[in-house]
């Protein structure tokens, strides 16, 4: 499992969103407590959804209803309760909401499913996408989803259920509807090595909130010179070293100041901005407007 810091409000979720703008009702919503995951319960009835590139993985049950839902995209496709969609970061689809419908998603945020991907079974984080499927059945993955379903979330044993169903969930989605099945003899050219990623992966996180390993570490950790690893690392997590490490910072500041206990500017040198104006530049650049904007939000 990733010590990645996790996203720490549903709102951060563009089908979220959506599914909010569409004026479904969440029913009830929970922090998994690993790697980001959110649980949303969610109602919905007679209404129109568009999911337009979202930066997370979304994975759909349908508890009730469903038989009248139709994906403009795949207009053949016919689903109902029991019946599971998958949906990868960048997926893109227009839904109309016949009727009504009672549901579960389970939010995935792309770099820490990344991570588990290299770390539980060393697969390349290339491939640790979701396959976009709109319907089909999955007796395990449904049985899980319905188990959580059942239980009472606010409960004080229930944290540690929840989090088993959810990473027997995670690992199913990885090893059965990931990239990985659709291409599953064809080498992934370039990229570290499943030891040398971990290695690397594991010298990032030593280094704690706020501090980051010079290129020099990285590159001796993967066994590499620096002109080599800077390649091999982008070639195998699609970003360059630096914002790699720039990413896992945003999620750590984003961490504090949703928790409120801290001030703003502490949060900012915690996680090694170097003043709050670099913190509020980076949170604006990620479209979440300014430290004290992003805590009211998550906070509301």
């Amino acid at each position: 499992m990733s010590s990645s810091s996790p996203t720490t409000s549903p709102v951060d979720f563009e089908v979220y969103g959506e599914m909010q703008r569409s004026r479904a009702t969440a029913l009830r919503a929970l922090p998994v407590g690993m790697d980001g995951a959110w649980l949303v319960q969610w109602r919905n009835a007679d209404t129109v959804a568009e999911y337009l590139s979202p930066e997370h993985h979304t994975l759909s049950l349908y508890l009730e209803g469903g038989e009248d839902v139709r994906c403009r995209d795949a207009l053949a496709a016919r689903g109902g309760p029991g019946s599971l969609c998958s949906l990868p970061a960048g997926h893109r689809s227009s839904w109309e909401v016949n009727g009504q419908l009672h549901l579960l998603h389970l939010y995935l945020p792309r770099l820490p499913l990344a991570e588990a991907a290299e770390r539980w079974f060393d697969l390349d984080p290339r491939l640790a996408t979701l396959q976009d499927r709109i319907y089909f059945d999955d007796p395990l993955l449904a049985g899980w989803g319905r188990e959580l379903v059942r239980i009472d979330w606010q409960e004080t044993d229930a944290r540690l259920r929840v989090q088993h169903l959810v990473l027997q969930m995670q690992a199913r989605l990885l090893l059965d509807y990931s990239e990985t099945q659709r291409r599953p003899t064809a080498p992934l050219r370039g990229g570290l090595s499943p030891a040398a990623r971990r290695r690397v992966l594991d010298r990032i996180e030593a280094a704690g909130p706020g501090a980051a390993p010079g290129l020099p570490e990285l590159a001796a950790a993967a066994c590499l010179s620096e002109f080599h690893f800077v390649r091999m690392f982008k070639a195998s997590f699609g970003l360059s070293p630096h914002a790699w490490v720039m990413r896992r910072r945003l999620a750590q500041a984003r961490a504090l100041l949703a928790g409120g206990r801290l001030g703003l500017a502490e949060v900012a040198a915690r996680t090694g901005y170097a003043h709050l104006s670099h913190l509020n530049a980076a949170l604006r650049r990620a479209g979440l407007g300014s430290a004290q904007r992003y805590r009211q939000a998550v906070s509301g």
